[in-house]
């Protein structure tokens, strides 16, 4: 099922940004459970335009997690940190962006452990994912382009590996009482990172 396409006017751009807001503070809020109900009540709007709006609960459930993949885009992987230096040194820096942008992130947490899922929110997440990867992959080459990464690198197989290897790492962190400073987990992230990439993490 398609969900139905942003509304085109202020007021429905308005109520349609709400409705997501008020979607990912209830899934924050039950640890991952998103009912409309209580979201249009949040929202203050009738529970039928949620589904004039999304189609469907799958289809507002989705909208929040493209939401959450439209902000690690805009505040950590689409920044152009060039002028920082070559790609190790920028790529560390974008590693420590991204660390902060999951900590302030409560949503963080939920999507990647106990969203609740049907299929329609599965496939958005494995495309945001996807296209994640090859944003790294991007990212991968120019650096191999301009001789800072070695060739035989797989930008694909590296970009996979440097998301996963964040995603798991802040999951675990990000569920802890006591939350590990962020230097610590860059410190522990970098080299798996450079691994990946084929270089030594000399810094």
């Amino acid at each position: 099922m398609t969900a139905p396409a942003p509304p085109s006017t202020a007021k429905g751009k308005a109520t349609w940004a709400r409705l997501v807001a008020c979607a990912r503070a209830e899934a924050i809020r039950t640890g991952g459970t998103v009912e409309i109900a209580p979201v249009a009540e949040a929202a203050g709007v009738v529970p039928s335009l949620v589904n004039r709006y999304f189609g469907s609960k799958a289809g507002l459930v989705s909208a929040v997690v493209d939401d959450f993949f439209d902000r690690l885009h805009a505040q950590v992987l689409n920044i152009d940190l060039d002028s920082a230096g070559d790609w190790a040194t920028h790529e560390r820096l974008r590693l420590e962006q991204g660390v902060q942008f999951h900590y302030a992130d409560p949503f963080a947490v939920v999507l990647y452990t106990q969203l609740s899922r049907d299929p329609l929110v599965a496939r958005t997440e494995t495309e945001r994912i996807e296209i994640v990867i090859q944003h790294a992959a991007h990212n991968i080459r120019r650096g191999q382009q301009r001789g800072e990464l070695p060739a035989h690198i797989d930008p694909e197989f590296a970009g996979a590996a440097m998301f996963g290897a964040m995603r798991q790492v802040m999951v675990a962190a990000m569920r802890r009482r006591r939350r590990p400073r962020p230097e610590q987990l860059v410190g522990m992230l970098w080299p798996q990172v450079a691994a990946a990439v084929g270089l030594k993490p000399e810094i």
